[in-house]
């Protein structure tokens, strides 16, 4: 896809998300994403963007993926976060084995809870799941779009990975500090229809986390963009001393070096070449990095008035700061890193 073919394609997304998400985002906080927002994504061809077209999808690609979801990102993280679980985390591990599971990802008709409570770093609840006569029964901790129809698991007694098709309920919602419209929470299995994705689970989990460097650093630049761009919005006209705040140089010029900073991160995010592992690594630490600065100082730049949920800033710093727990493994980034950086282990001591 062309630079002008990106712009146009940002253009529409900024069309759709104003039209459809911006007046809703609160909602979307509250409540959710709901069925009729996820059937307007995938009219529009958002949700299924990398599926191919055999199952609904668009499949366009990868820049004009991330121009999606890092557009996406400036109006609703959790929304970008939606379309990248779809695309690069569900399609990724459910692939050609059920066709007809994917065609309902794609179209809007189904989502699939799924887990990395397994493969996080910090202090998470691992999956239990155990099997009993036929069927299997456990729980899943800290899952994604828990009130889906379908689910993905890790098994840790026999270490697969499964993709559950009934017998998946949600218990009460967590509505934690991130991602709040992604409606986390536990689930309960009790499941007599499940096929096995990967007979190496814990790798197959692990493998999918670690190839979202790029998806991570465009919803990590869109939120850092949502941020800024309200904080700039606020500056303008909110006024001390009978002028505006924009006028003060830590302000002024604050705001213009971060939004500096995020041009120059943006331009490498349109061209960045995804099979250099070095420049993908190094966007995501620097883009995620960038984001929890940005939006601490959108949020600081509107006073109290910053943690009033109206205003609509404080979820871009929660969900920025989600980012590295949610969809990423930070200590093995930074290995990962360095191992790029000097050509072999490094930094482990």
């Amino acid at each position: 896809m062309s630079m002008e073919e990106q712009d146009l394609l940002r253009s529409a997304v900024k069309e759709f998300a104003q039209k459809s998400i911006q007046d809703r985002a609160l909602k979307i906080e509250h409540e959710g994403i709901d069925s009729a927002l996820l059937q307007s994504l995938a009219a529009q061809g958002f949700l299924g963007a990398r599926i191919p077209e055999k199952y609904g999808g668009s499949g366009i690609d990868l820049h004009g993926y991330l121009t999606i979801i890092n557009e996406l990102a400036t109006f609703s993280p959790s929304v970008s976060a939606l379309v990248m679980l779809v695309n690069s985390v569900h399609a990724a591990l459910i692939g050609d084995s059920e066709p007809e599971v994917m065609k309902k990802l794609a179209t809007g008709e189904a989502t699939v809870a799924v887990s990395f409570s397994d493969v996080l770093e910090g202090s998470w609840t691992a999956t239990s799941l155990q099997k009993s006569g036929n069927g299997m029964k456990g729980a899943i901790q800290a899952s994604t779009l828990h009130n889906s129809q379908y689910a993905i698991a890790f098994n840790r007694e026999d270490g697969h990975l499964y993709l559950f098709r009934n017998g998946v309920k949600a218990l009460e919602e967590d509505s934690g500090l991130s991602f709040r419209g992604l409606s986390n929470g536990p689930l309960e299995i009790d499941s007599t229809d499940f096929t096995v994705l990967s007979d190496r689970g814990l790798e197959s989990l692990k493998n999918v986390v670690d190839s979202l460097d790029l998806e991570v650093a465009a919803i990590a630049l869109g939120t850092a963009k949502g941020a800024l761009d309200k904080a700039i919005d606020y500056v303008k006209v909110r006024k001390t001393f009978e002028r505006p705040l924009k006028d003060y140089g830590p302000v002024g010029n604050g705001l213009s070096k971060l939004m500096a900073e995020y041009l120059a991160l943006s331009s490498l995010l349109d061209t960045v070449d995804e099979k250099d592992e070095r420049a993908r690594l190094t966007l995501k630490v620097l883009s995620v990095d960038f984001a929890k600065r940005a939006t601490k100082a959108a949020l600081q730049y509107h006073g109290g008035y910053g943690y009033i949920e109206d205003t609509g800033v404080e979820k871009f710093y929660r969900d920025a700061m989600g980012l590295s727990i949610l969809f990423q493994r930070p200590h093995h980034d930074t290995m990962r890193l360095s191992k790029e950086i000097f050509g072999e282990k490094s930094g482990y001591l």
